[in-house]
């Protein structure tokens, strides 16, 4: 039981992105990554979700992502940033944005950016600005060619259990030799009806 709560907490840890920059005003932007640990050469996605927890009315014009390989200015788009979105009072948007990491990028640990171009109506002046969320160790892994990947979560997964397994051998080789020893006990000869 302990084992499972530790797992269940250090899996949560590594699955946990940092974001560099505070949320303004008004804005309220979430990162979903899928799948996630990124498999280099496989197609994947991030969905950001943009909310308004202010204004009366906001305005986004562009949402990109980049990574630390890329050229500078360069993003990843989706074509729900083709043309200007309009977020009510307390209302969201999402923009699913696919990408697929080139097969000459190292694996481990990169850093992404993306950027949100917005504008929020404030009595009749629309004040935009553009706004660049870094999240850090974003984990890119090799293409499994079946199994699982071994990322950064999957070694820490296999360590835990040995762990585990090798704290409880006593006890698992106690359960095995009781089962062992039931199946042995010779069974009582039926008695042949005369």
């Amino acid at each position: 039981m302990l084992g499972s709560m530790l797992i269940l907490m250090f899996l949560t840890a590594l699955s946990t992105s940092q974001i560099g920059e505070t949320q303004p005003v008004g804005l309220e932007v979430g990162f979903e990554w899928k799948p996630y640990p990124i498999e280099r050469g496989a197609p994947s996605a991030l969905t950001v979700t943009a909310a308004n927890r202010g204004a009366s009315l906001m305005q986004l014009y562009f949402v990109g992502l980049s990574f630390d390989w890329m050229a500078k200015d360069t993003y990843f788009y989706s074509p729900e940033s083709a043309a200007p979105k309009n977020v009510t009072q307390y209302g969201s948007a999402s923009f699913d944005i696919g990408f697929s990491v080139p097969d000459d990028v190292n694996p481990g640990v990169h850093e992404a950016r993306v950027i949100i171009d917005w504008a929020m109506l404030t009595g009749d002046t629309w004040n935009r600005t553009a706004i660049v969320y870094v999240i850090p160790n974003v984990e890119i892994v090799v293409k499994s060619q079946g199994g699982l990947p071994l990322s950064t979560t999957t070694i820490a997964i296999i360590i835990i259990i040995a762990a585990i397994l090798v704290l409880e051998r006593k006890r698992i080789q106690a359960v095995i030799g009781k089962r062992i020893k039931r199946e042995a006990k010779p069974k009582k000869p039926t008695e042949e009806l005369e």
